[in-house]
């Protein structure tokens, strides 16, 4: 697949593409004899796995971390796992702060017009009397 495709598909642009090729975030990628990058489906895992790390605001350090010593096989794996674990945790107690915030949220949508719809007519009346309108 051309780089072309695979911006398209993935909605990553070209740029990007070859920056993240370039920086070791993903893995490079197959070419052909004349030198022309050829995606085939192991690229675009890795790009899906990367995207999806980018997405869930895993710090790119830890993404390319993980592709280089990927790359250096087998003899990785328990430094990959406890990698994976690490950014695992993390990622729950970002969730879980983010639920958090949600619930407040929620709440306030909830009791908005009983705790904000007396402050917010007062404060009108309030203006509109300073104003010496109606």
């Amino acid at each position: 697949m051309t780089i072309k495709e695979v911006a398209e598909i993935t909605g990553i642009s070209i740029d990007n593409l070859r920056y993240y090729e370039r920086i070791g975030l993903i893995p490079a990628v197959p070419r052909t004899s004349s030198g022309i990058r050829n995606y085939d489906e192991i690229s675009i895992s890795w790009i899906d796995f990367v995207m999806r790390f980018k997405k869930a605001g895993v710090l790119l350090e830890t993404i390319h971390e993980y592709i280089q010593l990927a790359l250096k096989g087998e003899s990785t794996k328990e430094v990959r796992r406890d990698l994976l674990i690490e950014t695992r945790e993390g990622l729950e107690k970002k969730m879980h702060d983010i639920q958090e915030t949600l619930d407040v949220i929620n709440y306030k949508i909830d009791t908005y017009e009983q705790k904000c719809g007396p402050i917010t007519d007062e404060l009108i009346a309030s203006w509109k009397a300073s104003k010496g309108g109606n």
